[in-house]
């Protein structure tokens, strides 16, 4: 059975704002076995004290361990260490620290590294919790102009064998293929549109690509209205679970730039888009139209 720890979170977290502690954690990390006091008193001495392994013998060991024996025992109490036998090994609290501490590394990695683009882009519009998993994008390529877009779209499109799920705010560059396939309930689409003036499009070339993409409707064409009132349009594209692209509108003008954008396959990414489109997708404010509906409201 699991104890929890009797202090609070933000006593564990005071705790382990101690550089020393993070010491211990991380020493018992790289382990990979529980150790003894006197073994991470040498490990503190070796790596974070400067002191020669040939010099460390039990009299020194003996007049250093006792303040660190005092700390694993506090880090112990307070569900951040476990000891079982004389062997410390990291617990649950420590643990979840670690998980949370590496997440925050690779996040401030990605928004350092695409400064610029996030400094220039709505990404305040992301959902807060998916803005917490931007670590998500360590694997995927940067699309540095619309052609390479348009490209990586049409290339991973054609490969669709189940279904497509698009967050847009235009509804265009389905090729005539993608939507005969469609037509032939061969493949499905899950479209969100965001628009200002929901169920209406806001272009003819959308009216004209819709009315042609459901000649024949079928229970594989699912269509929904995200209006856009507090935020500006976010763009996602999923093809089945292996592929995905995805791209934030621009702070200058408030449309997508599909001139920046991250897509690939990896699969904790593509699994985020998946995420956020659907955590978007259950909004309480989209508009839920049957297809005969949405070509009555827009005069097709």
């Amino acid at each position: 059975m699991v104890q929890e720890p009797s202090c609070s979170e933000d006593e564990i977290i005071k705790e382990l704002m101690k550089q020393d502690r993070l010491y211990y954690l991380e020493i018992l990390r790289k382990s990979g076995r529980p150790l003894t006091s006197y073994e991470v008193t040498k490990e503190i001495l070796v790596k974070y004290r400067g002191v020669s392994e040939r010099l460390i013998d039990s009299k020194l060991l003996r007049k250093k361990n006792p303040s660190v024996n005092t700390r694993l025992k506090t880090m112990q109490d307070m569900g951040i260490l476990k000891n079982i036998n004389g062997r410390y090994s990291i617990d649950i609290a420590g643990l979840l620290f670690l998980h949370a501490r590496e997440k925050l590394s690779e996040s401030r990695k990605i928004l350092g590294e695409h400064k610029m683009l996030f400094e220039t882009h709505n990404f305040q519009d992301l959902p807060v919790e998916f803005r917490w998993q931007i670590y998500k994008l360590r694997q995927t390529e940067m699309i540095r102009h619309a052609y390479d877009y348009l490209d990586k779209m049409q290339e991973n499109l054609k490969k669709v064998r189940r279904k497509i799920y698009l967050l847009t705010e235009y509804l265009h560059d389905i090729p005539d293929e993608i939507i005969q396939r469609i037509q032939e309930e061969e493949i499905d689409i899950a479209i969100l549109y965001q628009c200002y003036d929901p169920p209406r499009f806001e272009r003819e070339d959308e009216k004209e690509l819709f009315k042609r993409m459901t000649e024949n409707p079928h229970e594989g064409i699912e269509f929904r209205f995200l209006p856009l009132r507090e935020r500006f349009p976010i763009y996602i594209g999923r093809i089945d679970s292996n592929w995905a692209l995805f791209a934030l509108s621009a702070l200058a003008n408030g449309t997508i730039d599909r001139d920046q954008a991250f897509c690939g396959d990896d699969i904790e990414f593509v699994t985020w888009c998946r995420d956020l489109l659907y955590h978007l997708w259950w909004e309480e404010d989209v508009v839920v139209l049957d297809i005969q509906e949405i070509l009555k409201v827009n005069s097709l």
